[in-house]
């Protein structure tokens, strides 16, 4: 065979190999999302206006990248490549740890000590205190839980090569916020580091059944009901297959041990999706009370036990909190489940809950010549008007007021992108005639002219 006769075949071989992926989607079903993967839609020429869809071109790109043929295959080996000979990740979201472990990187802001500011703290729990104050209002208990990173639980199969800062993490520089706050808090971290078992996954993200369990028995304590779940009898079965290892390996058929607790009595309206549906209603005619539930994907395996513990419940899997289903659930316990990653949120998302009044003494307070600006938006569906705009001057976490005459509300407060922003949800009447805003700071009360837009 001569060198022109060599070249041409691996001229051919190697146009076949480019060709094959593209032409492979003709003749193969289309690949699939890894764990919490969001692949492309197909694209279309039209805009949802009915106009040239001027993006075409790109969103043709994007959809043979997320679903060429054995494109899931290609990626899985990529990984194992990556994994055995490099010891390194191909999935920017996923860390490998010692022995097997795998951990989410999006925690490790957290587990290097690289989190929010005191003035975010500090902030946080004011929120969380104004949404506590409005549960317990309307005469329910509150109680708030975050679910631990996996590495701050489990340092000892993080990298080396990774220092560890957890002392500095928002978890542990925010207790003290809310104990000044006055939050009524279930510290899971000390109840899962006490039991000094490993109680997650070691290719998942989340704690197994077995910590789940646990984890509901501390939170139902907190509530003043006994249960234990943690002692009962768990079968168990090797086919957990972790969120992590889905990311990394996507083809993969690697599973491990989990423990499994069937012997509910709850009922289910519906379909909970296997713990994934947005909202779950559930039922159970031996227990008493009646919980509202926030959670988030903790709240998968979390969520079986308390309803199990309860005569109703409904988990909502939300991070921003509507407060008024309270009462169409006649709600007498409040639980928010808040993974240690996403504390952030507190600050982020704005709940819906009337703004508590507040006696404010203008008297000694000190008048800026600076004018706050202000949107108000009727919410039809709650019969509220919404208050919000920026707080355009240095801000250090304190209270926020909208005072209309003597009547002053305390406002909710986020941060976004460096910015402060203050929210009110007050009833019509409330809304008119605001005319200050005021903010406590260390020194003084300082009143701003408010003007609504």
């Amino acid at each position: 065979m001569n060198k022109k006769t060599i070249a041409g075949v691996f001229a051919a071989l190697f146009l076949l190999l480019s060709l094959l992926p593209a032409a492979g989607m003709l003749l193969s079903r289309q690949s699939v999302a890894a764990a919490n993967e969001t692949l492309s839609q197909p694209p279309k020429l039209l805009n949802p206006a009915g106009k040239v869809n001027l993006s075409v071109l790109k969103d043709t790109t994007d959809y043979i990248a997320d679903h060429f043929f054995l494109r899931n295959e290609l990626v899985n080996a990529w990984a194992a490549l990556n994994a055995a000979v490099f010891k390194t990740s191909s999935e920017e979201q996923v860390l490998l740890g010692s022995d097997g472990w795998l951990f989410y990187a999006s925690t490790l802001d957290d587990y290097m000590g690289r989190g929010m500011s005191d003035t975010e703290l500090k902030r946080a729990a004011s929120n969380l205190a104004l949404i506590q104050e409005s549960v317990e209002s309307r005469g329910a208990k509150f109680i708030f839980t975050i679910a631990p990173n996996k590495n701050s639980l489990y340092p000892a199969q993080m990298p080396a090569f990774v220092p560890s800062a957890h002392e500095t993490a928002n978890a542990e520089r925010i207790l003290p916020y809310f104990a000044s706050a006055g939050i009524h808090y279930r510290d899971l971290f000390s109840v899962f580091r006490e039991r000094g078992e490993v109680l997650y996954y070691k290719t998942d993200s989340h704690w197994t059944d077995l910590g789940a369990a646990l984890a509901a028995d501390s939170i139902m304590d907190a509530f003043g009901k006994h249960v234990a779940y943690y002692g009962k009898e768990f079968s168990l079965s090797s086919e957990h297959r972790g969120d992590l290892y889905e990311m990394l390996f996507p083809t993969g058929k690697g599973t491990e041990t989990a423990h499994s607790y069937a012997d509910f009595s709850y009922s289910a309206a519906g379909n909970p999706n296997g713990g994934n549906a947005m909202r779950i209603e559930t039922a159970n005619e031996g227990a008493e009370g009646t919980l509202l539930c926030w959670r988030d994907s903790f709240g998968i395996s979390l969520y079986p036990y308390l309803a199990d513990s309860f005569g109703r419940a409904l988990f909502l899997r939300s991070s921003s909190y509507d407060l008024t289903e309270i009462e169409a659930l006649q709600a007498d316990h409040v639980l928010i489940e808040l993974v240690e990653r996403n504390l952030d949120w507190l600050i982020r998302n704005v709940p819906v809950m009337a703004a508590p009044q507040r006696k404010v003494e203008l008297t000694n307070a000190v008048f800026s010549d600076q004018i706050v600006h202000a949107d108000a938006k009727t919410d039809s569906k709650h019969d509220l008007v919404y208050v919000s705009g920026e707080l355009v001057f240095p801000y250090d976490g304190g209270a926020v007021y909208l005072c209309a005459g003597e009547a002053s509300y305390e406002a909710f407060v986020t941060e976004s992108n460096g910015k402060w922003f203050f929210h009110a949800y007050l009833a019509p009447e409330q809304s008119e005639g605001l005319d200050y805003l005021c903010v406590e700071t260390d020194s003084a009360l300082m009143c701003y002219s408010l003007q609504m837009k």
